[in-house]
């Protein structure tokens, strides 16, 4: 990754083809445009923020021009020394830059390929670089060379420090997740893809209670408001988390610092830093974590009250389930499981009793042991679970559950107790009693306060 300081940030001239040729071949490239003469030139040059001391471009930048919804450019600045050319026709373009994307590490779209919600996606496998962006309108005129400078704009976070003290000695592995987080830029600037997650494992130190990762991360910034912060602590009776949802995103440009200490009357307390110093000014977020809202495994909890007779909230995980609601007397919940039946119109058409009686032999083995209760959902049920599916996704993702899939059919029962199921697609739709070859049982259940 290079990086080039605001006081050399002003890059020489820089030259697009629409084919990612070279200058050998410019004077091929001037000749036509759809019948029309290439004898209007766009300059593009970038530059950093404000600060002279932090302000960096990273490299590579990959430059995009649009003529309305058609790529008409697009090539990839490695270093400061390339100066390149764009030859245009005259019209208005749209030009987006996105640095930190290099080949090897994302799927990056061609000339021929590329729209402006195309997804820059990160490859399996490897890690975000310090992405930035930036993107401008220019309109050329006949025979004009235009010079357009687009200031790049940092659209990750850092996490460089998390750090959890007085951990018990007999802990065995402690670890520190993130969710929902964007997953993708795409061309045109925006980011896409809601449901993602980073876990970070900790290491521990040499006073054997202090376990810290001090290894520099970028991320794509929160999805969603609240996004949720969880601790696991692993020890040989199981393995208890802790989660947190925080009031403001986690946003690009800030430095994140994570710092947590464990009390056994509490549980854990945590006092998170969000620094943006040299980057976007400075923030600080403090938060508590104790035993309201978290999971445990290895324990069990009581029967259907919440432990500390405080409700969990929506958005979070209670004994590894999703908070779907919660009333302030009850919550409902719903299981990080779930399983398939497979139907012939030979074995259930003709046998309700039959069917019933294999969807509640599936809910058993789907249920989280010490929480009873377990039922179908409703459908106002199945469309809350719908709307939930990326937060619950993402939290049941870095929690070790199963992921809700849209594409599936999930069976629910009407006010009447009517047997029937729909695809968790989008929201309102009706339900169909006429049963296809596979269908997915997910339950859910209500916890009091007590």
């Amino acid at each position: 990754m290079k990086r080039l300081s605001l006081i050399a940030s002003a890059l020489a001239v820089l030259g697009l083809t629409a084919c990612e040729k070279t200058l050998d071949v410019m004077d091929d490239e001037m000749s036509s445009d759809f019948g029309q003469v290439k004898n209007s030139l766009l300059q593009v040059r970038t530059r950093a923020g404000e600060s002279a001391d932090e302000a960096t471009v990273t490299y590579p930048v990959t430059v995009y021009v649009f003529a309305g919804d058609e790529c008409r450019a697009t090539q990839t600045i490695g270093d400061e020394g390339q100066t390149l050319n764009i030859p245009l026709t005259e019209g208005t373009y749209s030009v987006y830059a996105v640095g930190g994307a290099s080949a090897d590490d994302y799927v990056l779209p061609s000339t021929d390929d590329a729209t402006s919600t195309s997804a820059i996606a990160l490859r399996e496998g490897h890690e975000h670089d310090d992405l930035m962006t930036a993107s401008a309108t220019v309109t050329l005129m006949d025979g004009e060379a235009n010079t357009v400078t687009l200031g790049m704009e940092r659209r990750t976070m850092m996490l460089q420090n998390v750090v959890m003290k007085k951990i018990p000695m007999a802990a065995t592995a402690v670890s520190v997740s993130m969710a929902p987080l964007w997953q993708s830029l795409m061309v045109g600037c925006d980011y896409a893809g809601s449901g993602g997650s980073y876990s970070l494992n900790l290491e521990k130190q040499s006073d054997g209670r202090t376990w810290q990762s001090t290894e520099t991360v970028y991320l794509l910034p929160s999805s969603s408001s609240p996004a949720s912060i969880t601790v696991r602590i692993t020890t040989p009776t199981g393995t208890r988390s802790y989660t947190y949802s925080t009031s403001n995103e986690l946003e690009a440009g800030y430095k994140i610092n994570i710092e947590g200490t464990y009390t056994e009357t509490v549980g854990v307390t945590l006092s998170g830093t969000i620094t943006g110093a040299e980057w976007k000014g400075e923030r600080t977020i403090s938060f508590d974590f104790d035993e309201s809202g978290s999971n445990t495994s290895g324990d069990s909890p009581n029967d259907n009250g919440s432990s500390d007779g405080d409700l969990p909230a929506v958005g979070t995980l209670y004994q590894g389930c999703y908070v779907l609601a919660n009333n302030g007397t009850t919550a409902t919940l719903l299981s990080p499981n779930e399983a398939s039946i497979g139907k012939s119109h030979t074995t259930y058409t003709y046998d309700a009793e039959g069917l019933n009686e294999a969807i509640s032999n599936l809910i058993a083995t789907t249920a989280v042991d010490g929480i009873s209760g377990w039922r179908l959902p409703t459908l106002a049920e199945l469309n809350a679970i719908y709307s939930a599916s990326e937060m619950a996704n993402a939290l049941f993702e870095a929690d070790g559950g199963m992921a809700l899939v849209n594409a599936r059919r999930y069976f629910y029962t009407d006010a009447d107790g009517n047997l029937l199921y729909r695809m968790l697609s989008t929201p309102d739709m009706s339900g169909d009693a006429d049963f296809p070859s596979t269908t997915y049982v997910r339950p859910v259940t209500v916890i009091t306060k007590e």
